[in-house]
């Protein structure tokens, strides 16, 4: 747990900077928890604890290599 910020707002804030920043969410909490707190979305991806080490590089890379939570932008100049 964050003081003051919750996992969700830190993402929304980060966001407005950097639409397309890649999110992985790391939990100890069960599923229901996090429904409560907001924390279940397609924008990111959620690690629940306990996890090994290649399970969490898994995730990293299974993370980085998915397409961008943001389209980009289409240009109409030719």
């Amino acid at each position: 747990m964050m003081p003051r910020l919750n996992g969700p707002d830190l993402v929304a804030a980060v966001r407005e900077q950097r639409p397309d920043q890649r999110v992985l969410f790391m939990s100890g909490f069960a599923d229901d928890v996090l429904g409560e707190r907001g924390i279940t979305s397609p924008d990111f991806e959620l690690l629940t604890k306990p996890f090994t080490p290649d399970e969490l590089v898994a995730r990293v890379r299974q993370v980085l290599a998915a397409p961008s939570p943001v389209a980009p932008v289409q240009s109409d100049v030719a």
